[in-house]
Parts: structure tokens; C-alpha cells; sequence
């Protein structure tokens, strides 16, 4: 099989965030057939009848004769699974290759793992693991497995209102970085990030063995404060603080074992400048490459107020 012809994709983590996008935005497409690979534990129910389930008996990572058969055929794997799971990915990329897929896409969604002061800031599944595994997709390309990472930023409808703006939406309230405000940032809708994987997906040839940075929104805390306001016709009640006393705590949370602190270190690397945020300042924009349309700040914004 050329990359010019991936059509048989298997998704795993469909029933995360962006999973159920993943799904829906290939089934749309008749150019690919789309299938799902899940543990016996997750529930598919969700998705049309029409999409093929398969089950692995436990995690993505005890059984590889088992996982061999099921990818048998199938052109292309996608990853959306959980940061806890991302380890896993090992076994299925060995198990990828003796099963002759040829290409695959990691659960690298989010922030830049290339970024190394976020990687020692942040625990290792949202960094330093992911990366790790594009280090070990770069190793298989001798062996005939194409890979594309995707740098997104965070989640736009699920980043908004629960820490980029450490945001409580009934009540109107905002927590901002008084010495960050104005700096700007990427995010990506969870549709436009399914879109991407798609898109590239149907130009393999040209999206293979690369990072592909992309982004729906590029903002500020103070920027999307702003729309918000006008969006809702009242002032919000904002709480500024210091960004550096803000991760102090939350690394002295962090270090007592409560994960608390995740929400606000993830709004600390997003917003502050050098932890990879802004990476649309040293990165190139892979937006038209893929053929991705244009959005409205205001319409996603307007989704989540309501």
C-alpha cells in the first residue's frame, strides 16, 4: 500500500475528547472506512452501528498477537487515548508494523512537547512521554511507518471555561495573569484538531514524518475576557494574580500528590511566555496546508456560554 491511498483508518481512544470527533469527521468522509479500537471496558455505545468495534481484552499494551490481528488491513492507526495510556502506544506502533499499517498518529494533541521548560514543569504524560513517543515513531521509520505529530494547544471549548481563564461561567468570574494578560497563545476546537488528522491523512505523502503545528484561535486572557463581556452585556468580576506565586503554589500542590494543581499549571505554560503557548511565534502555521476553514472566535465563545 503507497501513502497515497490510506483509506482504512482505526481510532483508539474514541470515546475521549477528541475521539468522538475523530470518528464522526472520518465516517463523513467515503474516502475512508473508519473503525474503532477500544479495551472491553469502554463503553462504544455512543457511535453508529455501522463502525466496527474492536476490543482488546485489557490495556492497549498485554496482548501483541492480539492486537497484530486486529490491525491487520488497516492502512493508517490514530491515537487518541489518554494521557494516563500514553506509554501504551508502544506496544501498538510494534504491533502496527508487524501488521503492515503504515503510517500512525500519536496522542500528541495539545501543548508543544517539544518545550522543554514545560516538560519540567508539567508531570511526564502531558510532555515528556508524548514526546517520547514521537522519538520512538522516528525510530520506526526504517522499518516503513509513517508518522505526523499534531501541536494544537489546548482544547478550546474544554480549556475556556475550565483554566485558560481559571474561568467560573455562572458566576461570571475570570482569574487572570496580571503580568501575562495581553500575551498571546494558541488553542484548537476539537473538531478543527479532527479535521487536521483528516485532512493530512488524505495528502500522507506530504504531512508524513513531521510535526504539524495548527490552531483555531490565537488570543490572550485579556482578549478573550473582552469578547466574553460584550458576548454576555456585563462586566465580569476579575481576580488578578502573579503568575509566578500562582505556579509556586500549585507545584507545592502538585508535590503533596494533589492533582489540583494540573488546571493551574496548564493555564501557567499556556499563558506564560517561554513554556510553548505562543508557538505560532517560532513555528510554521500548518492552517491552509491542511485546508482548514476559518472560525469565529465569537460563535465557539457564544457555544460555551450557552
Amino acid at each position: 500500500m503507497c501513502l497515497s491511498s490510506i483509506q482504512k483508518v482505526i481510532i483508539l481512544g474514541a470515546t475521549g475528547h477528541v475521539g468522538p470527533h475523530l470518528v464522526s469527521i472520518f465516517d463523513a468522509d467515503p474516502h475512508f472506512e473508519v473503525s474503532i479500537l477500544s479495551r472491553a471496558s469502554s463503553d462504544c455505545s455512543q457511535f453508529p452501528p455501522h463502525i466496527p468495534v474492536y476490543r482488546v481484552s485489557k490495556n492497549y499494551d498485554t496482548s501483541d498477537s492480539e492486537l497484530v490481528e486486529i490491525l491487520r488491513g488497516q492502512d493508517a492507526v490514530v491515537s487518541a487515548i489518554t494521557e494516563q495510556a500514553i506509554p501504551q502506544q508502544k506496544v501498538v506502533i510494534d504491533a502496527a508494523i508487524k501488521a503492515g499499517v503504515k503510517f500512525f498518529v500519536p496522542s500528541e494533541f495539545g501543548h508543544d512537547t517539544m518545550n522543554e521548560q514545560a516538560a519540567r514543569l508539567l508531570p511526564p504524560c502531558y510532555v515528556t512521554q508524548k514526546r517520547q513517543i514521537v522519538e520512538y515513531l522516528q525510530t520506526k521509520e526504517v522499518d516503513g511507518l509513517k508518522w505526523t505529530a499534531f501541536v494544537t494547544g489546548p482544547f478550546f471549548e474544554i480549556a475556556v471555561p475550565h483554566f485558560l481563564l481559571g474561568s467560573d461561567f455562572q458566576s461570571r468570574r475570570a482569574t487572570i495573569f496580571e503580568d501575562y494578560g495581553d500575551h498571546p497563545w494558541s488553542t484548537t476546537t476539537l473538531d478543527t484538531t479532527a479535521m487536521a488528522v483528516k485532512n493530512a491523512l488524505l495528502d500522507p505523502t506530504k504531512s508524513a514524518n513531521k510535526y504539524l503545528l495548527i490552531e483555531s484561535f490565537n488570543v490572550s486572557q485579556n482578549s478573550l475576557l473582552s469578547v466574553l463581556e460584550r458576548l454576555t452585556g456585563k462586566k465580569w468580576d476579575v481576580s488578578l494574580q502573579d503568575s509566578e506565586e500562582e505556579k509556586i503554589l500549585a507545584v507545592e500542590k502538585l508535590a503533596r500528590g494533589n492533582f489540583s494543581a494540573i488546571p493551574t499549571l496548564m493555564r501557567y505554560v499556556t499563558c506564560v511566555e517561554g513554556y510553548g503557548g505562543d508557538y505560532m511565534r517560532y513555528g510554521q502555521k500548518a492552517n491552509s496546508f491542511l485546508s482548514l476553514a476559518e472560525e469565529s472566535l465569537e460563535s465557539s465563545l457564544e457555544k460555551i456560554l450557552e
